[in-house]
């Protein structure tokens, strides 16, 4: 027992023995012993579970007389397994998944398009003669694509049909797109280079003279690795390579050996004597591991699928034991580990802000019951109901609540993937089942929520009626805290993406707050707990948005539910979520706050919090001051009737930089020293006002802050000259020149 909470129960002892009937209120609570074992739960070291898993692989390859290449990569863990990772095989047919990748990377940049239409032919030249030379549709697994030939194709098309049938035909065309040069440079980038693409499929000169692609087990598992940890593409392309893979017809090897309705991503290949197979496999309840199984010397092809059948069997019955419970990497590596986990459990129906009550429940409702219980534990002013989850019955209880503002919804959608992850039984989930107690309410303000504004129906800021409770969401909250205690809360909210990193010309993505030790009642033991807790969750987010990481402001108001919940006694994160780069949905900082929160319950369930120091925490920038959206600076401004003049204009959208609606001209004249997150020098060209931003009241042209932001910004004063840029949807948008 801690010493804070034996003088409160001395202290209270003596007023019973007194005869004193004042009512007195409840200590604040202390957390039990962070470090103290779990119902005795204790988990195999890393090597040793990874030995055993070798011993495991390199026994069934004993049997057999071919040569066989085996690469793990466990992205929950960061542990990594080979044998003979480096021995250089034919690649056969796995060489089209980094020719997928140089396809996503360049629709990426822009110099592609997944819908572009690309001539479907069936000549191609040699590398080794410069020879032009076809293949046979004998020789293809996918024989329909060449009834299309002197037709077109979309790049999507023939990505699809090059991974999932294995298209020879796709693929030379593809390689027609783009040259294999750029193919190996993009494994370069992924360290990928013991992968080698040479040229395309079934260049006969090139055959005969050696000139092949090829691969070691080590290189194809980095290419996977890199696609489920997304370090190439963007998020979009890491899912569509991704979802690619998935649909692969060909699953006689890897994806045999793992449970019926597993997702796996895989690519296989194979020529006389080699049969290969790569993928990405993603069992419930924890992050994707990445097996590749290379083999040559087969000359019966049913006794390879039989080997990779049982390899992967074999990977499928360790990873998913609890001796490989816990990651045995730190930083960023773990981080990856979460993100990857994060890709495999997003709900997809909750993927943009303003999602109604009601549709939030619908898309959460295959993943409630058995381990995660729903509780009406209230209900709105309208009458909507207010839901409590809990998940665990471990000894360290966790609150966390999110949407008391109605228009913040990020750690909202977060929540929804980790009701689902909850849901998926894994060695993770059960160690936090067995330490844990976690709550949840993930919608506080539903009547803000369906109209997306601040505020409950009565118009009461809920996060400022943590004293007077005149509402009932906020009544709901207080009576949920009171009811179990909390050990830990999450404070959960979206803040002004336009703020700033302290004096930085850079805007904070995540703002961090362990509220104020220094007040009545606050025990320093339960504030100290919450500052180690926020100093490893700006690690965590670091490693995600490095540099746009900040504290947020740490006055004390004792209206506020953060502050009072800490003085409550339970030790209180705030994570605020700003703003980032072209993310209008705020999908980032959705997956970063599923990394933050899933990273936390990894440190309370194991204590590992404590290693922390707080100066991570205390020696974060603080808050700057807000930004504008849009500055338009040293322009020459026309308005009909008027004479032209110089001024700089400032413009921010209604919802922020996450909006893409019509901003206003909220400042102008001289905006030296005003930062924003856009600036354009207008110096030489001319703003030229459309009617929509003008007011024409007394029947003349006139300019006034807060005016729509509806302009052109021409070359020349006059209206017919070349346009350089225009304001739309909510962006000032450069226009070819």
């Amino acid at each position: 027992m801690h010493r804070t909470e034996t003088m409160h129960r001395i202290a209270l002892l003596a007023l019973i023995l007194a005869g004193c009937t004042q009512a007195t209120s409840a200590p604040p609570r202390t957390a039990p012993d962070a470090r103290a074992p779990v119902n005795g739960a204790a988990l195999a070291p890393p090597a040793a579970a990874t030995d055993a898993l070798e011993r495991a692989l390199r026994e069934r390859i004993a049997r057999e007389q071919a040569e066989v290449a085996v690469s793990f990569v466990d992205l929950e863990t960061g542990r990594r397994l080979s044998i003979n990772g480096d021995v250089v095989m034919h690649a056969a047919s796995t060489m089209k998944v980094p020719v997928l990748l140089e396809a996503l990377r360049r629709n990426d940049e822009g110099s592609l398009r997944l819908d572009e239409r690309i001539p479907v032919t069936n000549e191609f030249r040699s590398i080794a003669d410069g020879g032009r030379y076809s293949l046979s549709p004998d020789d293809d697994s996918d024989r329909d694509l060449y009834e299309r030939i002197g037709q077109t194709a979309t790049v999507r098309e023939l990505l699809e049909r090059m991974i999932t049938r294995s298209s020879n035909l796709a693929t030379n065309i593809m390689l027609e797109r783009f040259p294999a040069a750029d193919v190996r440079a993009t494994l370069a980038r992924i360290d990928a280079q013991g992968m080698t693409v040479l040229r395309g499929v079934e260049d006969i000169p090139a055959f005969e003279r050696g000139m092949n692609n090829t691969t070691t087990a080590d290189a194809f598992a980095r290419v996977l690795e890199a696609l489920a940890r997304c370090r190439l593409l963007s998020a979009a392309s890491c899912e569509t390579g991704i979802e690619i893979l998935a649909q692969q017809e060909f699953d006689d090897m890897i994806p045999a050996g793992v449970p019926e309705g597993t997702r796996v991503a895989n690519k296989t290949g194979w020529i006389t004597r080699i049969q290969h197979d790569g993928a990405i496999v993603y069992p419930p309840g924890r992050a994707p591991y990445v097996l590749v199984v290379l083999t040559r010397g087969f000359d019966d092809t049913d006794a390879g699928d039989r080997l990779g059948a049982d390899l992967s069997r074999i990977v499928w019955q360790h990873v998913t034991s609890d001796a490989f419970a816990l990651p045995s990497e730190t930083g960023e590596a773990a981080i990856d580990s979460l993100i990857a986990l994060h890709g495999s459990v997003l709900v997809p129906e909750v993927g943009y802000r303003r999602v109604p009550h009601e549709h939030y429940w619908a898309a959460l409702a295959p993943y409630l019951g058995g381990p995660v219980q729903r509780e009406e534990v209230g209900r709105s002013a309208e009458g909507r109901p207010l839901y409590l989850l809990r998940f665990g019955n471990g000894p360290r209880t966790l609150l966390l609540w999110s949407q008391m503002h109605g228009d913040e919804s990020t750690a909202t959608m977060a929540l929804a993937d980790v009701v689902r992850l909850l849901h998926e039984s894994g060695s993770r989930t059960r160690l936090w089942a067995d330490s844990l107690t976690i709550l949840m309410i993930p919608m506080l303000n539903p009547d803000g929520a369906s109209r997306f504004r601040r505020h409950n129906m009565y118009g009461i800021d809920i996060n400022r009626d943590a004293r007077r409770l005149s509402t009932p969401e906020a009544r709901t909250l207080k009576s949920v805290h009171t009811r179990f205690q909390p050990d830990f809360g999450f404070n959960l909210h979206d803040q002004n993406p336009r703020t700033r990193v302290g004096n930085a010309e850079r805007t904070a993505a995540i703002a961090l707050l362990a509220p104020a030790a220094d007040e009545p009642d606050t025990d320093p033991a339960v504030a100290t707990r919450a500052k180690h807790l926020a100093a490893t969750l700006r690690n965590a987010a670091e490693a995600i948005v490095p540099g746009h990481v900040t504290r947020y402001d740490d006055s004390y108001n004792p209206r506020a539910f953060g502050d009072l919940v800490q003085q409550w006694g339970t030790s209180t994160v705030l994570i605020e979520s700003g703003g980032w780069y072209d993310d209008p949905e705020k999908q980032v900082l959705r997956r970063t706050n599923f990394v933050l929160l899933t990273r936390a319950f990894d440190a309370i369930a194991t204590g590992s919090y404590l290693d922390t120091p707080v100066e991570r925490y205390t020696q974060l920038p603080e808050n700057g001051r807000a930004v504008r959206d849009l500055v338009i600076r040293n322009a020459t401004v026309v308005i009909p009737g008027l004479q032209p003049y110089r001024a700089d204009l400032a413009v921010d959208v209604s919802d922020g930089p996450l909006a893409r609606d019509q901003g206003s001209i909220v400042e102008i004249g001289d905006l030296g020293g005003v930062l924003a997150r856009d600036d354009f020098d207008a110096e030489g060209l001319f703003v030229h006002m459309l009617p929509e931003a003008l007011d024409q009241r007394d029947g003349r042209n006139a300019l006034r802050p807060g005016a729509a932001a509806a302009f052109v910004v021409r070359a020349g004063a006059s209206p017919d000259s070349r346009p350089v840029a225009l304001f739309q949807g909510g962006r000032l948008i450069r226009l070819p020149q």
